[in-house]
């Protein structure tokens, strides 16, 4: 990933690569349990300015995912309002948007997270990595939570996030 710098600007990716406008909605959050949301024509991106920062630069992420891997069934199923997009979510079979769910918050995970950026911030942890695993005993998920706390302000993401990245790309931190 030649160039890539983190943080990533996923507000200027929207703009300028999307054409989204951005729309705030103060406490958006609140009334409709999202940070960000994209509508059907795939051309507004509404926000809720009061949100976490962390969350809501995930939220818009997430988002992007869905116009990228999704574009038709987004053009469909949300051509009215966010209370109808929700009703036709819940009617739809179990799993059916859950698949969509995970691709999204998968291309979030990868744009905010670039694996090779990843891998050279683990990397500059290898000595304290080392000496955490001569703790007897030492598990995969304990040194996942160690690296993420470590390193998610860099990429402006929740651990929680690290933690994912490490998981889906199946980082064996017991053999870095």
């Amino acid at each position: 990933m030649l160039g890539a710098s983190v943080p990533v600007n996923v507000d200027v990716i929207s703009e300028k690569c999307f054409d989204l406008i951005f729309i705030p909605i103060p406490g958006m959050t609140k009334w409709v349990n999202s940070e960000a949301y994209i509508t059907g024509n795939l051309k507004e991106m509404h926000f809720d300015q009061l949100a976490n920062q962390v969350r809501l630069r995930f939220s818009i992420a997430h988002e992007l995912g869905h116009a990228v891997l999704h574009t038709t069934q987004i053009k469909q199923l949300r051509s009215g309002t966010f209370d109808e997009w929700k009703e036709i979510i819940e009617d739809l079979p179990d799993g059916v948007w859950g698949r969509a769910e995970f691709q999204a918050r998968e291309f979030a995970g990868r744009l905010l997270v670039p694996f090779e950026i990843l891998m050279q911030e683990i990397l500059k942890l290898k000595p304290k990595i080392d000496k955490a695993k001569t703790i007897p005993n030492i598990e995969q998920d304990a040194l996942a939570q160690y690296v993420a706390s470590a390193v998610c302000r860099q990429f402006d993401v929740s651990s929680q996030v690290i933690v994912a990245r490490i998981k889906s790309e199946a980082i064996d931190l017991l053999s870095v």
